[in-house]
């Protein structure tokens, strides 16, 4: 199963199913299993639709048709103009807030992240699984690239899952400890419960930095192993190539199998790969 995400300047979202983002563009990577929608940046260009320009024109003249009997024309224009000018500031506004948020529709199972520390950590866990997908190319048979692309979304939207956990845990603790609470005093039974859902909130963040760490590490690791198999091999080959050149040997022959050496990267990196799975939990 793939992994659908949208995101715009402020908000990024994570879902397993296809997302709906009008005037998203799809963000080009590697790998099939990671479809990524941006929305643009740049402002929009101004809502001429009929809709917006009814609602801006047409109560400012009826004012004004209508103040003409009652306070002259000079009122009746300062009334209209006013009219005018404040309605063309709020009704783009309103109308422009409407249409971005349905420019983002999620699946009823989506994460959603909005905290700088979260969206940033996410971008990190993406860049790391972009970092990864390109060394497939290069592994060969080592790497079945489908079920590599399963795993890789499997281990984005775990991460995702344990970083709106942690968004919303963070938030809990920035009420429970605002200020104005501290002045409770300490033999008030409702300060008392305050204190243990403070000590209950840092435990389970903690669980969840513990798992995420664990999580993260499993990315990178899977991304070295990958790369040293690809470095180990490189080098094997230029020593190769420089004693064919030289028609000596730098060192004397091992007395162990090659075979060997290939078989232990080989683990390393079908181990690596084998911790993307559900379950995984701290070493």
């Amino acid at each position: 199963m793939g992994l659908y995400i949208a995101r715009d300047r402020n908000t990024t979202v994570i879902s397993r199913a296809g997302l709906r983002v009008r005037d998203g563009r799809r963000v080009r990577r590697s790998w099939a299993a990671l479809v990524e929608i941006r929305v643009p940046e740049e402002p929009a260009p101004a809502d001429r639709s009929l809709p917006v320009i009814v609602a801006v024109g047409l109560p400012p003249v009826l004012v004004t048709l209508a103040a003409l009997h009652f306070l002259g024309i000079e009122l009746a224009l300062v009334l209209g103009v006013f009219l005018l000018l404040a309605l063309s500031s709020v009704v783009p506004a309103i109308h422009g807030r409407r249409a971005r948020r349905a420019r983002q529709q999620p699946a009823p199972d989506a994460r959603t992240l909005t905290a700088a520390a979260e969206r940033t950590a996410f971008d990190r866990a993406v860049a790391t699984a972009d970092r990864i997908s390109e060394t497939w190319p290069a592994l060969g048979d080592l790497v079945d690239v489908s079920t590599a692309e399963a795993l890789l979304a499997d281990a984005l939207w775990e991460i995702a899952g344990r970083l709106a956990r942690r968004q919303e845990l963070s938030a809990v603790l920035a009420d429970l400890t605002r200020p104005a609470f501290a002045g409770l005093a300490p033999a008030d039974g409702t300060a008392e419960r305050l204190q243990a859902q403070i000590r209950a909130t840092k435990e389970a963040l903690s669980a969840i930095e513990i798992d995420l760490a664990a999580r993260e590490a499993s990315l990178r690791r899977a991304e070295e192993a990958g790369r040293t198999f690809i470095r180990e091999r490189e080098m094997r080959r230029a020593i190769q190539a420089a004693e064919r050149s030289l028609g000596t040997r730098s060192e004397p022959p091992r007395a162990t199998d090659p075979a060997a050496d290939l078989a232990d990267q080989t683990q390393l990196v079908l181990t690596a790969y084998r911790e993307l799975t559900a379950g995984l939990r701290p070493d």
